[in-house]
């Protein structure tokens, strides 16, 4: 496994019981994923009890506690192959690494989900938001290029939360890995997630990377006020221009 992956896949690989599994779901998307360290009182606020933060142990976010994933997903299909009710959606998603020590449990546990698609979602931790994206690149010959992303976020309250990056793009990994994430209301929920994605790390404090031309990152939603209060820190920026994920649930 590549370096880059360990942000995604950090404390996915606690050691499994035997189960069955049922096929329930593939998807298509592009995401950016934002890995930062915030205030570790506020963000173990947000964990059902007994779990507790873990944050990322090694890699290129080594130290967040936090993460948050904008996707635009591009398909979305139950397992006969059909298109789902809503096919083509964009999330906004608040994960924290946690482990349960009751347990030896680990896994990224999803807290919130702002969805343009149905609410409360598999994990309950969804709600009604506008998720507004906007994307361009440009390249010549052989050049990676470079790209830029605009994402607005509005609540059902009014509040905002906007992300605009422009980067310098490189060549992406490929890579397999699995995932386990549980919902923060209720952890009994959680789906294995088998994926395909390419990588590209744009930024990196552990690993002295980066990239970005410019960022501008603001918070106005107000239950994220105390994690994202202007004193988190930003660890990681990791591009996945493709990612493609089968989806099953314990059986």
């Amino acid at each position: 496994m590549t370096r880059p992956l360990l942000l995604l896949v950090a404390a996915l690989t606690a050691a499994a019981p035997a189960w069955g599994e049922k096929h329930v779901q593939s998807t298509l998307d592009s995401r950016l994923v934002l890995a930062f360290k915030a205030n570790p009182a506020e963000v173990q606020r947000w964990l059902p009890a007994p779990w507790v933060i873990q944050p990322v142990a090694s890699g290129p976010s080594k130290d967040a506690n936090v993460t948050l994933t904008f996707l635009e997903r591009a398909l979305d299909q139950e397992a006969d192959g059909k298109p789902a009710e809503i096919p083509t959606y964009r999330n906004v998603i608040v994960g924290i690494p946690a482990h349960n020590p009751q347990t030896n449990e680990a896994g990224p546990v999803l807290v919130r989900i702002f969805t343009t698609a149905g609410v409360p979602g598999f994990y309950k931790t969804g709600v009604r938001a506008a998720v507004e994206r906007e994307t361009a690149s440009k390249g010549a010959g052989s050049d990676p290029g470079v790209a830029s992303e605009s994402w607005e976020l509005k609540d059902a309250k009014g509040g905002t939360l906007t992300l605009q990056i422009r980067y310098d793009r490189s060549t992406p990994v490929r890579a397999k890995t699995e995932g386990r994430p549980r919902s923060g209301v209720d952890p009994t929920l959680w789906r294995i997630y088998r994926i395909e994605q390419s990588v590209d790390v744009v930024k990196s404090i552990p690993e002295g990377i980066d990239r970005m031309r410019n960022l501008r990152f603001r918070n106005n939603v107000a239950e994220l006020d105390k994690l994202f209060d202007g004193k988190e820190q930003l660890i990681s920026v990791i591009s996945i221009p493709w990612y493609t994920r089968q989806t099953f649930l314990p059986d």
